[in-house]
């Protein structure tokens, strides 16, 4: 049976901080979604992006996006053109659908 993304989020979360105690708070989840159209229109006008990644992991002057999607899921145009403009600033990007995808991800970037 496939994981939920909400799932899988938590997973990755929780791995990260039992793993890293010495890297906590530097793994940040984006919460990007409005409980409504008035709550969005608040969010947006507090600089709430379309499109943002799920994850940024901070670590050593970098960030890196991580945004997660189930077996199933794409991205929206919106994180698509998103992840064009922090690439286009010379940040990395990455899509991850599994736990294990996240660690490989992690373990590349923290072991370089």
């Amino acid at each position: 049976m496939d994981k939920s993304e909400g799932r899988i989020h938590q997973d990755c979360y929780v791995w990260f901080h039992n793993s890293f105690p010495q890297l906590r708070g530097l793994l940040c989840y984006n919460l990007n979604n409005s409980r409504d159209g008035i709550d969005g229109a608040r969010n947006r006008a507090k600089g709430v992006q379309a499109g943002r990644a799920d994850f940024v992991l901070y670590y050593q002057g970098e960030a890196v996006m991580i945004e997660m999607k189930d077996g199933k899921g794409t991205q929206s145009r919106e994180q698509r053109v998103w992840q064009k403009v922090v690439e286009s600033q010379g940040f990395k990007y990455t899509l991850c659908r599994t736990l294990e995808e996240f660690k490989e991800v992690v373990l590349g970037i923290i072991k370089n």
